[in-house]
């Protein structure tokens, strides 16, 4: 098989490159939410549509606003807030309608013009989204977020004069952004200047040395350049800041197969699949590299998955077509090589390659026939081509459908001439956009952080977890009195702190399980069971304040039920997150307020410059209860949840100073679990996680260390006692406690042990 090592192409299915597509989502809640009476109160629904979009129950949100809407059609907010449900779930057109209603009933509302772009930006609609910038800037000039889109669209757009201009704009404005350096570099790649990307992306790197995309962004530029001894270094930074960021083992891939490390490519490519199994390019890439070193039938396995994925991905199937040729797999590399020519009728090497396979198949007429047919449509396509140097007047029209053709192809990677290439994972910069915007964020897409695991509370639905589930605890007797209740499911109920949202289908069968519940509370009002399980179903509809009541009710019926309290301190502590969220909100509102004051422009915005996103804040990372980063009255206010950063200024207590009697209340829920069972293990881990919280590393250490007497394979406490240690300056004991972690099976640890080490 002929091999170009040089060669380069970008992936297949290339999707839109989503640099810094800011759009911090920082939706605050409002106050408690009851049953939705005869009577719709707006206020209310909305409240908990807004509670259910904070914690990520995007589906169910999105059927509170509905009822707003139902009611009142007049209103902007809930348009709004549906279209950032919609963008959550990347229902981009979905989100970019509604925030056209929104744009129509008040058309000052800056954040739906930041929305819209982002959702046309991912339409690849760069002109629409151009224009919802300049819209929005007109309301605020210094808005980050807005400039940043618009200099990204004006990148896609191949307006490469205007996103020169805005990037100067920016620069000027926010000198040491780095992402402005970013954007610069992506500029010089795509005018083709590697050099002068390579110096955006040095200045990137000394503005933030600990941010893996600039490393990566660098390396792409060396790499166009074919300096794959300057790429590895960098690749091997960025790996080490991200080590789950599967396009840079890609690229760290293809530089050590030109250095000719081809064990290394290969180790590269596994940590892809390993990462990412639904990843055409590594499968693509590893298929030819088991190809080249002798390794026949896997690379066959690698390109049947490849084609699994993308049936139409012909550049592996005419591959396969090879290698099966080479295994002798006569019958089934002509089937494939039929393909091939049936979509590329002049490409003659598959003619002159099925010629060669029938020959050794036995069938000399069909050899003949196509070795002829490849030799006359060789001569054809000379003479094609000398007549078009002679005449090139002649071929204008023809060669002008047929580049257009070729870039369409280009761009679905489907250029069978490419055959033989391994493919560049092009610096597309979706990892980027995964580090600064929050709603594309899940802790699997994001660089690991300083971050202790979240609080462990009740539900029925759990996330997949990365490695074996352990249960910590035998927690079945404290179901039992729901079954003895006649409450059905309650025995499949769960203690994890990675609650899974609620999808359709759950929302309503637990919007019934509230009123059958209701119906055995009013035919029983003393039974502290139905109180107890309802304000379980409240909580799972993120009606918080409802879920208390209920809890209240049933510990006064029965004062001894530890997962009454256990539940009532999970959502004290979620119910001070809201209320924290609220009172920024209500901050940055009353900054907008004085700034539309003196401006005259009646806009319910809210400001941005006070409120940007400081790139070296550390915020959370898989937390559904803690505060994160939201589209909420502010254009791009960030809520930074409570952090294990070394500088206190990020550290957001949630505390006596702040709450008062609240916080007091949460710690006596744990403490009353503990004294009812002191091997109730996740409420001491839950006490130790607030502790933490609060700066009380000392205390949060001897909670942590509990936990572990209690079970030493509770993976999360281990990690948070590393990081505690830490903290307090105990570094040595901290990567102990991280490597016992990763041990069992958090292996985000092995990142943090080599930051420290």
């Amino acid at each position: 098989m002929p091999q170009t090592n040089s060669q380069r192409q970008f992936p297949a299915n290339k999707q839109p490159k989503r640099l810094l597509l800011v759009l911090f989502l920082a939706t605050t809640l409002l106050g408690p939410v009851q049953q939705v009476n005869a009577q719709l109160n707006t206020d209310r629904v909305m409240a908990i549509g807004r509670s259910a979009l904070y914690f990520e129950d995007y589906v169910l949100s999105i059927q509170y606003f509905n009822q707003v809407i139902d009611a009142k059609p007049f209103l902007a907010e809930p348009y709004f807030f549906r279209a950032v449900a919609k963008l959550y779930l990347e229902d981009f057109k979905g989100a970019d309608e509604d925030c056209t209603l929104a744009l129509e009933r008040n058309n000052f509302m800056v954040r739906a013009f930041l929305c819209r772009s982002y959702a046309r930006m991912s339409l690849e609609d760069f002109d629409g989204a151009i224009e919802d910038c300049i819209k929005g800037l007109e309301f605020e000039q210094d808005n980050k977020s807005l400039m940043q889109n618009m200099a990204v669209s004006q990148l896609e757009a191949k307006r490469f004069d205007d996103a020169r201009k805005s990037l100067a704009d920016l620069e000027k404005r926010y000198p040491n952004y780095v992402y402005t350096h970013m954007m610069y570099g992506q500029l010089h790649v795509e005018e083709g200047d590697t050099l002068a990307a390579v110096e955006d992306y040095s200045r990137a790197i000394a503005i933030d040395p600990h941010f893996a995309p600039a490393r990566a962004g660098r390396a792409y530029a060396y790499l166009l350049k074919d300096d794959y001894a300057n790429a590895l270094p960098d690749l091997d930074e960025a790996i080490r800041l991200n080590p789950d960021a599967p396009g840079y083992y890609i690229n760290r891939g293809l530089a050590r197969y030109h250095l000719n490390n081809l064990r290394g490519t290969l180790d590269d490519f596994d940590s892809v699949i390993r990462l990412d199994p639904n990843n055409a390019l590594a499968w693509y890439n590893r298929g030819l590299i088991r190809s080249q070193v002798g390794d026949l039938n896997r690379a066959i396995e690698d390109f049947d998955k490849v084609i699994q994925l993308d049936p139409h991905h012909h550049v592996a199937i005419y591959n396969r077509a090879l290698v099966r040729t080479q295994v002798g797999e006569y019958k089934a590399a002509i089937n494939d090589l039929d393909l091939i020519i049936n979509e590329y009728p002049e490409f003659t090497p598959a003619l002159y390659q099925r010629s060669e396979v029938k020959r050794k198949a036995g069938d000399a007429k069909g050899a003949d026939k196509d070795y002829f047919a490849a030799w006359n449509l060789d001569e054809k396509l000379k003479s094609e081509r000398e007549d078009r140097r002679r005449n090139p007047d002649k071929y204008a029209a023809a060669d002008s459908l047929r580049n257009a053709n070729r870039e369409a192809k280009r761009e679905a990677a489907r250029d069978i001439a490419s055959f033989n290439q391994t493919i560049l994972a092009e610096d597309d910069n979706t990892t980027m956009s995964q580090y600064q915007n929050p709603m594309r964020g899940r802790v699997q897409d994001r660089q690991v952080e300083l971050d202790i695991e979240d609080l462990y509370t009740l539900t029925f639905y759990e996330q997949t977890r990365p490695g074996p589930t352990r249960r910590l605890m035998d927690y079945s007797r404290y179901l039992t009195p729901f079954q003895q209740a006649g409450i059905k499911d309650f025995q499949r109920l769960l203690i994890t702190n990675l609650e899974q949202s609620l999808d359709n289908k759950q929302a309503a069968e637990h919007f019934k399980s509230i009123e059958q519940l209701s119906s055995k509370i009013g035919q029983d009002p003393s039974n502290p069971r139905y109180f107890l399980a309802r304000a379980i179903e409240f909580a799972l509809v993120q009606d918080i304040n409802s879920a208390l009541d209920d809890l209240d009710r049933s510990l006064t019926l029965d004062p001894s039920q530890t997962l009454a309290y256990f539940a009532r301190a999970n959502l004290r502590y979620r119910r001070m997150n809201v209320e924290l969220a609220e009172r920024e909100e209500d901050m940055v509102n009353e900054r907008s307020a004085a700034d539309n004051r003196m401006t005259t422009i009646s806009s319910l915005s809210s400001s941005n410059r006070n409120n940007a996103l400081n790139d070296n804040d550390i915020r959370s990372t898989n937390s559904r209860t803690a505060n994160r980063g939201v589209l909420s009255g502010s254009t791009s206010t960030v809520m930074p949840r409570s952090t294990m950063s070394g500088n206190d200024r990020n550290l957001n207590l949630i505390g006596e100073s702040t709450f008062g009697m609240d916080y007091e209340l949460v710690m006596r829920d744990y403490e009353r679990v503990l004294e009812l069972d002191p091997t109730f293990i996740y409420a001491w881990y839950n006490r130790g996680n607030i502790r933490c919280l609060q700066r009380d590393f000392r205390n949060a250490l001897v909670d942590y260390t509990k936990a572990l007497e209690i079970n030493p394979d509770f993976a999360d406490a281990w990690f948070n006692r590393g990081l505690t240690h830490i903290r307090l300056g105990n570094r040595a004991q901290g990567i102990a406690d991280l490597r016992m972690a990763g041990q069992l099976g958090l292996y985000k640890s092995y990142n943090l042990i080599k930051r420290f080490e």
